[in-house]
């Protein structure tokens, strides 16, 4: 009977199976560590250091331990660190070319850890946008100039009026000006109407025709013949006295209509006065919103470190179909290589996904701990979207951090993020909060409780922060240049112990605003008030001065004028006055 075993065969397959053991053991995840490497420092745009990978078939897993990825910007720091990371596969779904990652679990995940090396590939960050090389600093730096603008103290100095006038015209001066010059050219055209009015010739002439009319008198006849050429010279007299008065009513109501614009001459800088102290003058609603001098610097600054690191994984969620607005291009298969079709499955499964991650990490508060569910970068296939949730407790000053989250990419031409910060006690110290070198402020110490709520539909940002502070001790430079609006402000903020936050941003990443509101705008608006005032009025009485004196000038000239435009009602009543007298004596008989 033959032997169905020959122990040559045995002992080849012996021999196999050892060659594959050891090539598996020896082999298989130092190539998976290079490979993981490789992809990574290309994805990253720096080196990516892996110390060891292990990759089980039973069950199927793959652990990772000692990942490290370099910042770009900074190749002497690592942007994340890991200590270990277990994932079960689904080998199921391997067997399709598809990376299902049942559970995942994260430990030692740290963030802007120091390298011994540097991290930089030279050939990479040639490649890179020299745009793209700027740190988080530079980009909070320049967010903050660019959106919320540069925080500085209002200074409660009087403005140099000679300075200011120089640059802004007055309308009163110009109407003082013009109206002396009306007036000017006024008289000038009823002196030329003077001229076509009956003067005091033309009443002489008037009066031969009359003596000459008695001298052919004595008879009762003879009077009766000259009857008519006396009626003719009563009716010339008459209308030339008429057109008089006619000339005088229009002058009068001229004349009083200039009385009126001289006499409010007076009062026509009042308008360019309150203009220019609207323009230069602090008044106290211009202190209306002092928090946003005192905060508005911190958070923008936060806020631009925040968009920095968005930008950073922009590119990442860039990739995804129909993220750009539009439909996926379509593009023909090489000759040779076929078209990988996609069938419809049950239930469609992406490429590449994490079900579930379990983090723990260590940030500079502290240890979180948190899960992701549906991590991938085709939630258009999986039909579901990305969530998220962190707790952390006890931390170094925080007593409790709460976020959670949705990463909503499933209709990736409109897709939407929605996170919720809540944290609780949170303490803050020796946090900068002004540093202009005229007024150094620091929140020396506070606890307080904040909620932030973020939303964002497609490029459409809107987040909302509120927050309540207590045990609040505000702390100003003692070796500070002291101005009287900072003494001012540090005298009351001083004895604030307890005050209220909220702050609002709105836009898009690439165009938003901040808007910042306390209630410490009332304590501070009370305490300057009072110093923002008597400085306004120092400022409205030298800018009051300087303007009537530059008025002085135009107003006498105006003024002048109208005295010259009087005589030209003396005369009207004058040539009136005696052509009724001459009128009045030419009453028959003679």
């Amino acid at each position: 009977m033959k032997r169905w075993i020959r122990a040559k065969g045995m002992v080849a397959f012996v021999v196999v199976s050892l060659l594959m053991v050891l090539v598996w053991v020896l082999v298989v995840d130092t190539v998976i560590r290079r490979t993981i490497e490789t992809a990574g420092t290309r994805a990253a745009g720096a080196r990516v250091d892996l110390a060891g990978a292990d990759l089980s078939l039973f069950p199927s897993g793959l652990e990772l331990t000692g990942l490290a990825v370099t910042n770009p910007d900074s190749p002497m720091q690592n942007i994340v660190e890991i200590g270990s990371l277990r994932m079960d596969l689904d080998p199921g779904y391997l067997i399709r070319r598809k990376i299902i990652i049942n559970a995942m679990a994260v430990e030692g995940l740290r963030f802007n850890t120091p390298r011994k090396t540097s991290g930089e590939v030279p050939e990479l960050a040639e490649d890179r946008h020299p745009g793209e090389k700027s740190d988080a600093a530079a980009v909070s730096t320049a967010a903050m100039e660019k959106v919320c603008g540069k925080f500085t103290m209002p200074a409660l100095s009087i403005p140099d009026v000679d300075t200011i006038l120089a640059g802004e015209p007055l309308e009163a001066l110009t109407l003082a000006t013009g109206l002396g010059k009306k007036i000017e050219a006024d008289q000038a055209r009823w002196e030329k109407a003077l001229t076509r009015l009956a003067d005091e010739k033309t009443l002489a002439a008037y009066r031969d025709r009359v003596e000459k009319i008695k001298g052919t008198g004595g008879a009762f006849g003879a009077l009766l013949g000259n009857a008519g050429e006396i009626q003719q010279l009563q009716a010339d007299i008459r209308n030339d006295l008429n057109r008089l008065k006619e000339a005088q009513t229009a002058f009068t109501a001229d004349f009083k209509d200039y009385q009126n614009q001289v006499r409010d001459l007076s009062n026509a800088p009042v308008k360019d006065i309150n203009r220019i102290m609207d323009k230069y003058s602090l008044s106290p609603s211009g202190l209306a919103n002092m928090s946003r001098m005192l905060f508005g610097e911190r958070l923008c600054g936060w806020l631009g470190t925040a968009t920095g690191w968005y930008r950073k994984i922009e590119p990442h969620i860039g990739r995804l179909p129909g993220a750009d607005g539009g439909a996926p291009e379509q593009q023909a298969p090489r000759r040779g290589k076929g078209q990988n079709i996609r069938f419809a499955e049950t239930p469609p499964m992406p490429d590449f996904l994490i079900r579930s991650m379990k983090v723990s990490a260590a940030v500079a508060a502290g240890s979180l701990t948190g899960k992701a569910e549906n991590i991938t970068l085709a939630q258009h296939i999986l039909g579901r979207p990305m969530t998220f949730a962190f707790l952390g407790r006890e931390m170094k000053q925080i007593n409790m951090l709460n976020l959670i989250g949705t990463a909503d990419y499933v209709r990736p031409d409109a897709p939407g993020n929605h996170a919720r910060l809540t944290i609780s006690g949170l303490a803050l110290k020796h946090l900068p909060l002004v540093r202009e070198g005229a007024f150094p402020l620091t929140l020396q110490q506070a606890t307080g409780d904040l909620s932030l709520t973020l939303q964002m539909e497609g490029t459409v940002l809107d987040a909302d922060l509120q927050a309540d502070f207590k045990e609040a001790r505000f702390l100003t430079a003692a070796d500070a240049p002291q101005t009287a609006i900072g003494t001012a402000i540090g005298s009351a903020i001083s004895g604030v112990s307890r005050f209220s936050l909220s702050a609002g941003i709105s836009g898009t990443l690439a165009a938003y605003t901040v808007d910042v509101a306390s209630d410490l705008d009332q304590v501070l608006r009370a305490a300057a008030g009072n110093l923002v005032r008597k400085e306004a009025a120092r400022f409205e009485s030298a800018l009051t001065e300087q303007v009537s004196n530059r008025m002085k000038g135009p107003v006498a000239q105006a003024r002048e004028s109208l005295a010259g435009l009087g005589g030209i009602d003396s005369e009207l009543s004058r040539r009136l006055r005696l052509g009724n007298d001459l009128l009045g004596g030419m009453k028959l008989p003679f």
